[in-house]
Parts: C-alpha cells; sequence; structure tokens
C-alpha cells in the first residue's frame, strides 16, 4: 500500500534529500498490488481556538483527498494525491521604535551628553528633551519608516532613552498546495517499474516585527523520477534510478502600509531598504526594530538536478555485498544578491538622527549568474555474518565534485596576498575572474570508510550491543549565495563611518546607472568602495567523523532499556571571517599608543591612548584600504559533540504504548553561523581571523540538556475490550476505537553571546563580533529571569576603543522550553471497507509561554541599550486546538 507524502507546513522544503550513503531522487517504493480501487479523504482540519486575544485570529486549514487502484490486475497500478494548507494568524509583536520626541529631532538630555561632567554643565533635568547637536534635518522624512509608539517609553538605569515599545498584530498568511502522481508496473516475475511526479507549490506573506513591512516568499518544487529494479537471481538484485528535480523561488520585502510616500527611499523607485540602529545588519538582532523591509528583495533562484543512480545487491554465503554509483548535475540559476533595495546602519538613535553611519551598503545593479557543478560517487558495502549473534557492516565511500562553476566564466575573487590580505584591481575590483571559483579542487577524491556491528551478547534476543565509526562529507555545491555579491558583475557597496547623505553615493541611488569607478590608487572622489566576499580559493571540503556505541536491555516483556554514546569531530567547517581587518598589536610605547583602528578620532580631537603592554589596533586605515569589508568563507572550522543518550520504550501491549529519552550533550565549534540571518544568539563571523580558535566555545546549538516522551493509550472500551465486550451497533461504534496520545517536549536554553552592538574594536569587522568587558564593579546576579530584564546588562562595560573585551562566547544561557502536546483519535466503521477517523489534537495545550532569546546587544553607542536583555518573542505558539476528519474507503 502507498503512504501519502504528508504536507509541510513550511513552504521552503526542497526536494529530493541526500542520504549518507547514496544521494539520489527516488520515488516511494510502492508495488502494484491487486487492489480495489480505493481512497482516502486527507485529514480536513478546522483550528479556530486559540488563547487571547482573538483579534485578528488564527484560523488553519488543511484538505485534500487521494485515490488509487490498479489499471490491470497484477500488473499496473496508480495513484494519485492532492493536499491543501490555508493558514491565516494573528502575530503578537513588540517592536522598539523612536519615540515621538525623536521623530522630531530632539533626545533625552542623558543620551546626548554621556559623562558625568557634561551632563552637570549641561542637563538640569536628565529626561528632557533636547535637540541632537549636528541634527541632519533630512533623515527624519525617514522616521515614517517605524510605527509611532503606543507602548510604555523604555529606560536605561532609570533614565529615558528616546526610544519606546509598539505592540502590534499583523496577520501572516500562507497557502500550500502538493500533489502527487504514482504509477507502478509489474513487467513480469523480474521486473518492478515506478515513475512519480511531484509539486509542491507556496505562497507565504509573513509580517516583520515592524508591521509596516513583510516578507513574501513564492516557492515551488518539482520532481518527477523513475525506478527499475530487476530481480536476476534471488542472490543478485539490480535497481536503476533517474530523477529530475526544480525548485524555485522569489523572496521579497516590500512594504504592507501603502501610505508611505515613494521618496522615502535608499534606492529610486525601489521599496525603502533597511534602516538599522544599534546593530550590524538587518537581518541580525539590533536594538531598535529595523525600520524598512528585510535584505530580501526581489531575490530569485532556481535549482535544477538530474541524477542517476544504479545499485546492485549480492548475496554470497555469509555476504551481502551492496556497491553502486551515482553522478549528479546540478544549475543554480541565480538573481540572488541581497540588499538591492539598501540598506544603512547607525550605532545609536543619535548618530542616526545626525545621519553618520557605521555601514552603508547596497547591490543597486545586478547580473543573473548561471553556477553549474557536477557530483558524484560511488561505494561498496558488505554485510557479513560473523555468527548468528553477530553481524558486521564495512563499506567505502568515494565522492567527488568538478567545483562550483560559472557558465559564462564569470566566477569572480578576490586573491590574497603572502600576508592573506584581498588585493583589488581598479577595473574589476576582484582580482581572478575564470570559470571555476575555487583555484585547487580539493574534491576530487573523497575516500569515507564506514564499519559498524550488531551482537545479541547471549543469543536470546535480550541483550544487544551495537557501534559503529564513519567518516561523512558535506560537498560544496551551494556557494551561490556567497559567490553572488562579486564585482564587477553584482557590487555590493560599502561606505563605513560617515554621513549617509555626503557619502560617495548619497540616497536615493538610481539603479541601472553606471556607479563612480573602483576605489583605487590614483582614483579621485566619490569612487566606489566594494565590500569583497568569496569563498577560500582553496577550500577543503567539511568533513564530519562519528562515532557511536549503545547497549540495548530488555527490562520486561515489551519493555526496553538503551544507553548510548554519541560523538563527532568536524573539520574543515565554513567560518565566516573579514579578511580585510586589521591586525591587532602589542602596544610597547611607555607613553601608550593611540589606538582605535577605523574609528579613531580624527584630529583635533584627542586620540585614545592605551598603556604599554595593552593588545590594541592601531589607529588607521584597512590593510587593503581601497576594499571595505572583506567576507570569505573559509573551511577554517572545527566542531565536536558527544552526548549521553537514554531511553526507555515499552512496546504495544495492552492497548498501551510509550518512549521516554534523555540526552546530556555538549556541542563545541569555533563558528555556528555564516549569514546574519542565522546568527540570532551568537556573533557571524570568527572574532581574530588570524586566530580563529579563539571563538572556540559553545556552539550556537548547544543546549546541554533534552528530554522528551511519548505515549498511546487505546482505551479498553468497546467489543473485545476489557470494558464493553457486549456492546453492538451504535453503541459499540459510540464507546469504542478511542485512543489518547500525547508528547512531551524538554529542553535547556541556548547559549547567548553578549556583544557591544558596533565595530568598538575599529578593526573593520563591522558585523559585530567584538564582545564587551566584564564590568569589576558590579554587584549580584548576572542573569535575572525575567521577560523584561533577562541579564542585567550593567554586568558588562564598553571596552576601551580599539580593543576587545573579555567576555567569552556563549557564557548565559537562554530560556528553556517546555512543552506538551495532546490528542484524541477515534475511529468510526461505516461499513466493512468504509472508515471515519476522527481527531481533536492541542499543541501546547498547558498554554505555556516558551520564551525566544533575548536581546543581547548590551550597548548603543556608548550607553546601555534600553532593549539589552529584554525578550520581546515566543519560540513555540500560544495553545491550539485543531478538529480533523478523514474517510476512508
Amino acid at each position: 500500500m502507498c503512504s501519502a507524502i504528508p504536507i509541510r507546513p513550511n513552504t521552503a522544503s526542497e526536494p529530493a534529500g541526500k542520504s549518507a550513503w547514496l544521494r539520489s531522487q527516488v520515488p516511494i517504493n510502492c508495488m502494484a498490488q491487486d487492489l480495489s480501487s480505493y481512497g482516502t479523504a486527507p485529514w480536513m482540519r478546522e483550528t479556530s481556538l486559540t488563547k487571547r486575544p482573538r483579534i485578528p485570529p488564527f484560523r488553519r486549514n488543511q484538505f485534500g483527498g487521494s485515490l488509487g487502484g490498479p489499471i490491470k490486475k497484477d500488473k499496473m497500478f496508480l495513484f494519485g494525491n492532492y493536499e491543501g494548507f490555508r493558514h491565516s494568524l494573528g502575530l503578537s509583536n513588540v517592536a522598539f521604535v523612536p519615540d515621538s520626541d525623536a521623530r522630531q529631532g530632539l533626545l533625552p538630555c542623558n543620551v546626548i551628553y554621556t559623562s558625568a561632567a557634561d551632563r552637570a554643565a549641561n542637563c538640569p533635568n536628565l529626561n528632557a528633551p533636547v535637540q541632537v547637536p549636528r541634527l541632519d534635518r533630512r533623515m527624519l522624512p525617514f522616521m515614517r519608516l517605524w510605527p509611532e509608539a503606543n507602548g510604555p517609553e523604555q529606560v536605561a538605569n532609570g533614565l529615558a532613552t528616546g526610544i519606546a515599545k509598539n505592540f502590534n498584530h499583523p496577520v501572516q498568511t500562507i497557502r500550500e498546495d502538493f500533489g502527487t502522481t504514482r504509477f507502478d508496473l509489474n513487467s513480469g516475475d523480474k521486473d518492478t517499474f515506478t515513475t512519480a511526479y511531484t509539486l509542491d507549490d507556496g505562497h507565504n506573506v509573513s509580517p516583520l516585527t515592524n508591521p509596516f513591512f513583510a516578507t513574501i516568499a513564492d516557492l515551488r518544487s518539482q520532481v518527477i523520477s523513475a525506478q527499475e529494479t530487476h530481480i536476476f537471481s534471488p542472490q543478485f538484485l539490480n535497481t536503476v534510478r533517474a530523477g529530475v528535480s526544480r525548485a524555485s523561488f522569489n523572496f521579497d520585502s516590500p512594504e504592507l502600509d501603502t501610505t508611505i510616500p515613494a521618496d522615502i527611499t535608499l534606492f529610486k523607485g525601489r521599496p525603502p531598504g533597511c534602516l538599522v540602529i544599534g546593530g550590524a545588519s538587518c537581518a541580525a538582532v539590533n536594538t531598535i526594530t529595523p525600520g524598512g523591509g528585510g535584505i530580501s528583495g526581489r531575490l530569485y533562484n532556481t535549482r535544477n538536478l538530474f541524477t542517476v543512480s544504479d545499485d546492485v545487491q549480492l548475496v554470497r554465503g555469509k555476504h551481502q555485498l551492496s556497491f553502486g554509483a551515482w553522478i549528479q548535475r546540478i544549475q543554480v540559476n541565480a538573481n540572488s544578491a541581497a540588499r538591492n533595495y539598501g540598506e544603512a546602519d547607525f550605532a545609536s538613535l543619535m548618530t542616526f538622527l545626525q545621519g553618520t553611519t557605521t555601514n552603508w551598503v547596497g547591490t543597486p545593479n545586478r547580473t543573473f549568474m548561471y553556477w553549474r557543478s557536477t557530483e558524484g560517487a560511488l561505494y561498496v558495502q558488505d554485510v557479513i555474518q560473523l555468527r548468528p549473534n553477530l553481524t558486521l557492516r564495512a563499506g567505502l565511500r568515494d565522492e567527488f565534485t568538478n567545483g562550483w562553476n560559472e557558465k559564462y566564466g564569470r566566477a569572480a575573487q578576490y586573491v590574497l596576498d603572502a600576508n592573506g590580505v584581498p588585493t583589488s584591481d581598479p577595473v574589476t575590483s576582484s582580482t581572478h575572474i575564470g570559470k571555476s571559483t575555487f583555484l585547487d579542487n580539493n574534491a576530487t577524491r573523497l575516500l569515507s570508510p564506514r564499519v559498524s556491528f550488531a551482537w545479541d551478547v547471549f543469543g536470546n534476543g535480550k541483550t544487544s550491543m551495537r557501534s559503529g565509526f564513519g567518516m561523512y562529507y558535506s560537498l560544496l555545491d551551494n556557494l551561490s549565495f556567497q559567490m553572488n555579491f562579486t564585482a564587477p558583475y553584482n557590487v555590493l557597496f560599502a561606505f563605513n563611518n560617515l554621513s549617509l547623505f555626503d557619502s560617495p553615493l548619497p540616497p536615493p541611488v538610481v539603479p541601472g546607472s553606471p556607479l563612480p569607478p573602483f576605489c583605487a590608487p590614483g582614483v579621485p572622489n566619490p569612487c566606489t568602495l566594494v565590500q569583497a566576499q568569496g569563498v577560500q580559493l582553496d577550500a577543503k571540503t567539511p568533513t564530519v567523523v562519528s562515532w557511536n556505541y549503545s547497549i540495548e536491555q530488555q527490562l520486561v516483556r515489551n519493555m526496553s532499556i538503551r544507553v548510548a554514546y554519541v560523538g563527532s569531530h568536524g573539520y574543515h567547517n565554513i567560518i565566516d571571517i573579514d579578511a580585510n581587518t586589521i591586525p591587532q598589536q602589542i602596544c610597547s610605547n611607555p607613553a601608550g599608543c593611540a589606538s582605535g583602528g577605523i574609528r579613531a578620532p580624527a584630529a583635533p580631537n584627542p586620540p585614545v591612548l592605551v598603556p604599554q603592554g595593552t593588545p590594541y589596533f592601531p589607529a588607521g586605515t584597512r590593510p587593503n584600504r581601497y576594499l571595505a569589508n572583506a567576507y570569505f568563507w573559509y573551511t577554517e572550522g572545527i566542531g565536536s559533540y558527544n552526548a549521553l543518550q537514554a531511553d526507555l520504550t515499552k512496546r504495544l501491549s495492552s492497548g498501551l504504548l510509550f518512549r521516554a529519552n534523555y540526552t546530556f550533550a555538549k556541542n563545541l565549534d569555533n563558528g555556528t553561523a555564516t549569514a546574519s540571518s542565522q546568527s540570532q544568539n551568537n556573533n557571524q563571523s570568527v572574532l581574530d581571523p588570524r586566530h580563529p580558535m579563539i571563538d572556540y566555545g559553545r556552539s550556537a546549538l548547544d543546549f546541554r540538556h533534552q528530554g522528551s516522551g511519548s505515549f498511546s493509550y487505546e482505551l479498553p472500551f468497546g467489543k473485545g475490550k476489557l470494558f464493553g465486550n457486549g456492546l453492538n451497533g451504535v453503541a459499540d461504534k459510540l464507546v469504542g476505537g478511542w485512543q489518547l496520545n500525547g508528547i512531551v517536549t524538554l529542553l535547556s536554553g541556548f547559549p547567548v553571546t553578549p556583544l557591544v552592538g558596533t565595530n568598538r574594536s575599529g578593526n573593520g569587522n563591522t558585523f559585530n563580533p567584538d564582545r564587551p568587558n566584564y564590568n569589576p564593579n558590579f554587584q549580584g546576579p548576572v542573569k535575572i529571569g525575567r521577560v523584561d530584564k533577562w541579564f542585567d546588562p550593567n554586568a558588562f562595560s564598553l571596552p576601551t576603543l580599539g580593543t576587545w573585551g573579555n567576555v567569552g562566547r556563549g557564557v548565559l544561557d537562554g530560556p528553556g522550553l517546555a512543552e506538551i502536546d495532546f490528542s484524541v483519535f477515534k475511529t468510526i466503521p461505516i461499513t466493512e471497507k468504509t472508515r471515519l477517523l476522527f481527531r481533536a489534537e492541542a499543541f501546547n495545550i498547558a498554554n505555556r509561554a516558551n520564551f525566544g532569546i533575548p536581546n543581547f546587544l548590551i550597548f548603543s553607542g556608548d550607553s546601555i541599550s534600553p532593549s539589552a536583555g529584554q525578550i520581546t518573542s515566543t519560540v513555540t505558539s500560544s495553545r491550539q486546538i485543531q478538529f480533523g476528519l478523514k474517510l476512508m474507503f
């Protein structure tokens, strides 16, 4: 019998996953059968019961049907399935926005004057609104990109900040349609043929925390596959598979508020770009909720996979041999260079009103890129029955790829000099343009051995031991995101620490117009400073070596316990570095050294001095002053995972089945996120690109404790049960066939890394890896544990300009998670072949609020951020109850 593929609430799913041994696109394995025509009406669910507030309402509906049957008895079988998903959810968002005074260019006096002496001289009332010095009134119209405050004013240490809360309830809508058809043919006793086609189409409108803007995603995935199995003999079997998949997406981040004037924009004729206050990127955590849309404006991407594989299984005595080959052709057609609406980042609300950016970036002119790659694998495996109670499995896999190549020879890269600094060309900016991303392809012979055994220790089926070891590669076959930002085809300009409107490219930038020439020796201003991006030219293939050992013991009939150790070590993992940063030095001058890097005070302001022996960044420019940041993916990352697992299982008996498990784990690495959208509890790039192991510590994915349990209980009522055995007819249909189910999930908190919020060190890395100092004068607990103050930001202090802080990576824990899901099933027989299945399901039935990560940006400019330590989101929904009906005939 064929099983339908379940619909996924997430429309971004990609078909044709890749397994460890042989990655291919395959149909669901289902033989043609001599069955009467049958069909099902999949779960039609209506969801309307939610926690207050009930406006806007939450509604979710799933519906569909399936039908299948033989075309020719015992020979041909046809199956079809459709499922629809409709979702409308009113979100509960909390946004941090400029208050009414800030919208007029006024900030509290304490925000403008931060030293005790200045406050005493200028602020008779520390909270009184004062006009921002050097106010740039051209910035005031951009205040229209934030909703007005309707919540309380935010304070830091009892003082006003110019920031307030906005509570909003925009509506998220999702539509997804999924369908599949399948044909099976038994052409003889030795041959079986199967083909299938799957289509998944979705549209998602998800408002941002700023309700004026949203992310819109249109996705379509298609897979067609075929499989032919030939039985040469009972000991010799051959299976050939072929498949084609096509996954396309279109992302956009337009405004939902159509009353925003068209001239409030960074790029002329396009929706408002993103304005960040107190943070590194629109996609990362910030002090104030970003104004404008996200970084994903009009992104298009299509990924085609063409896959063929052949697998042979051969049995010889005690040996069960498997061997085969797999090859896949990858095509990625991408117009996905982000920030094509522009993005302007500001250190604080005051520097925003002054128009001084920390980072002003954008990609006004884009080029469609056509990436190609061919990869494949050979494998052999032997399963040996050494003894009746001992089985050994051993194998070897060889993987390879021809690299990541651009169809028209437009793979641009920045070649590094002897000191690891990217070089630039005055005409093209990039210094290597060719077909391949890599100068050296190191993925041509990737051998990975794997071995495991299973041992029934006493031969009675009650005690078993299992262990395994394997090496696994992750081929670099999805580099278009990083390589689509490279000049001269997709120029991402970047200007730091200067006025937005007085920069070489003041807004509104006109897309399609030629940019000023690239900055180079002898090129006068205005010139285009490029943010260089790329991949390590001699990149290695990310590799994981994993091992495990487990022992399982039957305790009583139908109940067993399993204890296991799981470990792994990864190397050549991708980490994100800025290769154009100033090297750190040790001050050797007894009189002190002028520090601050690219943020050093300009004359006539006095320099910031650090004492002799202090690690610091000397005042100056980046090593290549004709480039801005240089963000590269390097395969210099390492990681390790070790876990103790325990599992208790009771198999179905007396109508009861349950399972409980617990994992104690430790996950370490020196870089988890490779994009700002992934760095929601950790820094994106490593602190020191020259010594990446400084960041080795708790992974952003490290939760130490994980527990879960599930049960299913068939109630003992009705015919054939303990109670009501004599019931018949309508009474039995009402009383019998009930089943209770539950799932409990428990997680400890993810680690959180406190960050300064700006490039305080001045080394030039504006993607925010800088961490603060511990405050030596702080007394009391660092962790408070309240939603409005998860940790006390006063436990940290601002490092001296031009230095790094001493706070480590992942030193705080975020909130844990606990959820109970419960369901009631009822089977109602209608006729001998027709049944009606009823479901009532409650998610998060205890209605527990599982909170998200606290805001870990400690400072806004030189002051404590009012949003530091605050939690404004949840990671699970409030209680949701849904009902479903399914007709099977």
